[in-house]
């Protein structure tokens, strides 16, 4: 929680802090400097209201996020925004109708919003003479509309034309969609630095040698197993996730940033001990901190009321932290989702992601990144003592009778025939893939990059360089 003290009192200055930390994705820290907006900004000042709830759905807190999204419909009424919520939630939960509702409602109050375009597209492509197509190719391109919804016009704009077949006119509109996101992002100081990105993988795999895995904490006192689900976004991590989700004895945590919190707090704490170099668990002064770090990480998950027998945290980029989490948790399954580097890439560049790390706004910064992914997970593999497994995606939806049944087996469970119909499972899903995984496995994602070939550049080159 963010200390009060560090809260201005100004408001705009409070708005401003506020967003920037969202921007970085600092969410817990985000909701408490929206809420104090929310109390001392004027009673028609939405934007605390707007700012807390987007916190909190990125947070995973549904329940607080509906009774935001009710309490912003009486307080505000023939605003956009809480219908958008609204519709949010409902396509969390599968309920396409309901969601298409309140984003149809949300054009209604606001009729050039992005989101809402993009919300009604992302859940039902329409041809591109339908009205609702029209209206979204006519946002992306008016440059007077706001540039959030430009943006997430563009994207939605991509995906009628992609579902048209026009490939060029649709990969203009992603590229059109990345530029002003990067733009943006620029704008708030949120900039891609490759070296940096270099030296922050270097520093890790200092950090976590070989020799760092020598000695081993003692296993939990209790009966939870945490299965991590990493790998680059858009690889299939929420493929895995609703298979083994899908099983009787796991529950499933989403995106926690759990894992990220956890380490910080141990490297801070490190630092404050005068402790450097390689972290070293038979050192009695690093396994303490160790220990701490681990009942740090299990606290939280009891606090999301997660304590079934197996927990799956499916956080993608917990890839960084794979060493972190190996040592925290000795037994705990590693299942690293890997897809071909060029499909993953396209599905990056095409997602509209603004929210998130801004390298795949830009195709060079793109592949930049996958290149230091690929090097601290060929670290890992040497380094990390097992269960550390790879699923490959395109064995899963290509032989899942077969695959479903040897992923079950690397995260520790038994067969189940609910797996097989994992797309049966009703659970909240809140990442870009929440459609897929309500559908039986299905194979066209898999070459579908093959029509963006001509344009994508240095992702090309990355199946070159395995």
């Amino acid at each position: 929680m963010t200390d009060d003290r560090n809260i201005p009192g100004d408001v705009d200055a409070l708005g401003a802090q506020a967003t920037r930390m969202a921007h970085r994705g600092d969410w817990s820290g985000a909701a408490h400097a929206f809420t104090q907006l929310t109390r001392l900004a004027a009673p028609d000042d939405r934007r605390g209201w707007e700012g807390l709830a987007r916190a909190r759905f990125a947070l995973q807190d549904l329940t607080e996020a509906q009774r935001l999204a009710e309490d912003m419909q009486r307080r505000f009424p023939g605003w956009a925004y809480p219908h958008l919520l609204a519709g949010h939630l409902h396509k969390a939960l599968g309920e396409t109708e309901a969601a298409l509702g309140e984003y149809k409602e949300a054009l209604r109050c606001q009729p050039d919003n992005g989101e809402a375009l993009f919300g009604l597209v992302e859940l039902r492509v329409p041809d591109p003479d339908d009205a609702t197509a029209q209206q979204t190719l006519q946002v992306a391109d008016d440059e007077s509309a706001s540039i959030a919804d430009r943006i997430n016009a563009s994207f939605a704009a991509g995906r009628i034309l992609d579902r048209a077949g026009q490939f060029e006119q649709a990969f203009a509109q992603f590229r059109q969609g990345n530029d002003l996101t990067r733009e943006e992002r620029e704008r708030q100081g949120i900039i891609y630095r490759p070296g940096q990105r270099e030296e922050e993988i270097r520093r890790r795999i200092a950090r976590y040698p070989a020799s760092s895995f020598h000695t081993r904490l003692s296993p939990l006192p209790i009966d939870l197993t945490p299965i991590f689900v990493v790998g680059m976004p858009r690889s299939g991590t929420t493929l895995i996730e609703q298979i083994l989700a899908s099983h009787p004895e796991v529950e499933a945590a989403g995106e926690l940033i759990t894992a990220h919190e956890c380490e910080n707090r141990f490297l801070s704490a490190r630092e404050k001990a005068g402790r450097t170099g390689p972290v070293n668990p038979a050192d009695p002064g690093d396994a303490s901190l160790l220990e701490d770090a681990r009942e740090q990480y299990v606290d939280a998950l009891f606090e999301h009321d997660l304590d079934g027998p197996f927990v799956v945290d499916k956080m993608p980029a917990n890839f960084e932290l794979t060493g972190f989490l190996r040592l925290l948790f000795p037994e705990a399954p590693i299942l690293h989702s890997a897809r071909d580097p060029r499909a993953t890439s396209f599905s990056l560049f095409s997602a509209n992601f603004g929210g998130h790390d801004p390298y795949y706004n830009d195709l060079e910064h793109l592949a930049h990144y996958y290149q230091q992914y690929r090097r601290i997970m060929s670290h890992w593999r040497t380094v990390v003592p097992d269960p550390l497994t790879d699923v490959t995606y395109e064995d899963l939806v290509g032989n899942p009778e077969k695959e479903i049944p040897s992923l079950l087996r690397a995260a520790g469970l038994e067969p189940h025939e609910n797996c097989l119909d994992f797309h049966r499972t009703e659970r909240p899903v809140l990442t870009a893939s929440h459609a897929q995984v309500r559908r039986p496995v299905y194979r066209s994602a898999v070459d579908h990059w093959r029509h963006y070939e001509t344009w994508l550049g240095p992702i090309l080159r990355l199946r070159d360089s395995e």
